[in-house]
């Protein structure tokens, strides 16, 4: 082999090299991803509100957004949002979850797509919950499912979430059923975040559709 033809090829090499490695590097990182959801879902169950806090970023734009219920914005006010104090008196005051609650939030079907910086990304995923939670003084079974749209950022080699935005589909009493009792929800917060960006949340049956943060990966429409 001439020495011309052995530079092209150790370049050809080289350059599949590259191409294997920035593979494998954003296959671990959409991993990442995917555990860091998951975990949310787990310390949600047993309101766990360190653990919880600490699957997020400190980044000043950091955001807590459910339903039509306002944003918290900042690290402050992402501690807020996941402090459960609104919920114990309900349950004799003890500040954790009784054994009586149940709070089971499976995240499903994730889409997400790392951006080209390689440091953001965003996630959609369907949220699927079986529970049991006191609603008007008494212990009731319910179902619900949601959609996530999510962002989250890599800081210092570590992924966060940046934007938390859930959006209601159904959240429902078992032995009524979402065609019956479409949407149980929880009572607002007691602290009042500011305004949102989900101006159209509306559960089941209204038809919404909570936007995609992707195009059609076949028509790129």
């Amino acid at each position: 082999m001439k020495s011309a033809e052995l530079e092209a090829t150790i370049k050809t090499l080289a350059k599949t090299i590259e191409t294997i490695e920035t593979r494998i590097e954003s296959a671990e990182d959409i991993e990442a991803i995917k555990q860091l959801q998951h975990a949310y879902g787990y310390y949600l169950e047993h309101w766990q509100e360190e653990e919880l806090t600490g699957l997020f970023s400190h980044d000043p734009g950091v955001t807590v957004e459910i339903n039509g219920g306002g944003q918290f914005k900042g690290w402050e006010a992402v501690k807020t949002c996941f402090n459960f104090a609104d919920h114990y008196p309900a349950y004799g005051g003890v500040k954790k979850a009784p054994p009586e609650f149940l709070h089971i939030l499976i995240p499903n079907a994730g889409i997400i797509h790392l951006d080209p910086d390689g440091k953001t990304a965003k996630g959609r995923w369907y949220g699927f919950f079986l529970g049991a939670q006191r609603k008007s003084g008494v212990i009731r079974a319910m179902i619900a499912c949601g959609i996530w749209e999510n962002e989250y950022i890599k800081e210092a080699g570590i992924w966060k979430i940046k934007k938390l935005f859930w959006n209601d589909i159904i959240s429902s009493p078992i032995e009524e059923g979402w065609v019956k009792t479409p949407s149980l929800l929880n009572p607002p917060h007691k602290t009042r975040p500011e305004p949102g960006l989900n101006t159209h949340f509306a559960p089941y049956p209204s038809g919404y559709i909570f936007p995609y943060h992707y195009k059609n990966p076949v028509t790129g429409k």
